[in-house]
């Protein structure tokens, strides 16, 4: 049953934010919103660690967030932290420190997390004429991000450590005049590496942070539904103030926070670079934040689940476009997909695992020979090191670290606690690591020939037997041999034996 209201916590990286919702339709109506500024991120970002008088601080905040909830009958509170809290050095007393005084547990969002929650809410309520070419820049307190929508599908997205706040740090080192310069120095092979992926009509530029909200107002956006636009124009006449003015002048013409500039010129300066690649006189500014899709997920679950079996799509999408980049062979990956999901789809009352499992083996099968684009040799090693510097749409750091992690453990190394990648992973994902990478390994050796020998496969479970069955004229001896070499690692895990037999055609 749906929850009539529901509300979120943000502990962001320079202000807290409260949201109260209801169900409204097949969608949620905002009843009540605040936020209180609170810099967290310049404690983490200056100093590694946030000092107790901010915990303190937050909790007084959250304390009287709390007492907005009660009044609108709300108990179910959501509460997440985002950057500023996940890198502190300090972050577990953070956390113990401000369940204490609060009662509440949080949860704290990786940048994966944080981006996936903005994105599905993105991919949600932007009409499809704004998604068929765009670069989407998502500007935090701490890292930017930049994707790439193409027919609506997230197909590429790349991250880098530094965000408004970061920025900030440089601003007061540089100053005013010569920051323009160093900025664009500073990011120039950041947007030289994302410049190579980009489409060749770009048809829309569409904006998300923090600072957007500010950027409307300054510019005189225009409200859309629940989106804004802003002329290439307006935005240029902005961004050329902020480069004439010092944040003293600029902030008395415009009439905002002065201390609102060191967040809001990186931001432009980040904006005017990605608008040079687009083949547009507008932008699109979205003020969301990762809160929002929280309050979706509570309120119209069954509406969440669409959006995340697209997200879903996104990160298959991307896996196979990153796949195509390393040149690998698409039709030999092809095929051990389908042999993977088929026994895993017949292991289903074996097993134990459920969708989003069956999801992470895809990604697994897709990725796990890209590294042999560096060197055939070992290149277990090499995949598990490139899956981990991927940013893929769709998947957390959790589940990338899975993904890689099976891509290692795929050929003749079985998964064991002497080696560190498996030993780091929770005991729970080490299990599932195991069972994954049991079938994959049985999947590549049906198709250890690489010339697509077989025109179909069976998979059946008889007593404590998997029975796979090809159904192929040619012979079969170095898949059997191959096959009966992984036998070992697979009955360990599911307690069966696979046996691999043929069925043969005229």
């Amino acid at each position: 049953m749906n929850k009539k209201s529901t509300a979120v916590i943000e502990i962001a990286s320079n202000e807290l934010r409260l949201k109260v919702a209801e169900k409204k339709g097949e969608g949620v109506k905002i009843i009540d919103a605040l936020s209180y500024p609170l810099s967290l991120g310049r404690d983490t970002f200056h100093y590694g660690k946030i000092s107790f008088e901010s915990i303190c601080k937050t909790a007084d905040i959250i304390n009287g967030f709390l007492q907005v909830t009660k009044e609108y009958g709300v108990d179910d509170i959501a509460t997440i932290a985002t950057t500023a809290v996940r890198e502190a050095t300090n972050k577990e007393y953070v956390l113990d420190q401000i369940k204490i005084k609060t009662g509440l547990d949080i949860t704290v969002a990786d940048d994966s997390q944080e981006k996936n929650f903005i994105n599905a809410l993105m991919l949600n309520v932007l009409p499809q004429e704004y998604t068929q070419s765009a670069v989407v820049v998502h500007l935090g307190s701490g890292n930017i991000s930049v994707s790439l929508l193409e027919n609506s599908y997230l197909t590429y997205t790349q991250s880098i450590k530094i965000g408004g706040l970061r920025l900030s740090e440089m601003f007061e080192a540089v100053g005013i005049e010569k920051y323009s310069s160093v900025v664009k120095e500073y990011l120039k092979s950041f947007i030289d590496a994302i410049q190579a992926f980009l489409p060749k009509h770009i048809t829309s530029v569409i904006l998300t942070g923090y600072d957007v909200e500010l950027m409307v107002q300054l510019c005189g956006g225009k409200r859309i539904g629940g989106l804004y636009e802003i002329s290439k124009e307006d935005f240029s006449s902005l961004y050329k103030q902020t480069k004439e003015k010092s944040p003293q002048e600029l902030a008395e013409s415009l009439d905002f926070d002065v201390n609102k500039q060191e967040t809001l010129y990186p931001a432009l300066v980040i904006y005017n670079r990605i608008l040079k690649y687009a083949e547009t006189n507008k932008l699109v500014a979205l003020p969301i934040t990762a809160g929002d899709e929280i309050l979706v997920e509570q309120l119209n679950p069954e509406r969440a689940r669409q959006i995340k079996k697209h997200y879903e799509t996104c990160a298959i999408t991307a896996a196979w476009k990153i796949a195509r980049r390393f040149d690998m062979d698409i039709e030999h990956l092809e095929r051990i997909e389908s042999c993977s999901l088929k026994m895993f789809d017949r292991l289903k009352k074996v097993h134990g695992l459920d969708k989003r499992e069956r999801f992470l083996l895809r990604m697994a099968v897709i990725l796990h020979n890209v590294g042999k684009f560096i060197n055939p040799k070992a290149h277990y090693i090499h995949s598990y090191n490139i899956i981990n510097g991927l940013d893929i749409a769709g998947i957390s750091e959790n589940e990338k670290r899975i993904i890689a992690t099976i891509a290692l453990f795929h050929g003749s190394i079985t998964p064991d606690m002497k080696y560190s990648e498996y030993r780091e992973l929770s005991p729970e994902d080490r299990v599932l690591v195991s069972k994954l990478c049991a079938i994959l390994r049985l999947a590549v050796a049906v198709n250890s020939g690489h010339s697509g020998k077989f025109d179909d496969m069976t998979v059946k479970l008889r007593g404590n037997e998997m029975i796979v069955t090809l159904t192929t004229f040619k012979d079969i001896e170095l898949e059997k041999w191959t096959f009966n070499s992984k036998n070992e690692f697979f009955t360990d895990v599911y307690g069966i034996k696979a046996v691999l037999t043929k069925r043969s055609v005229l």
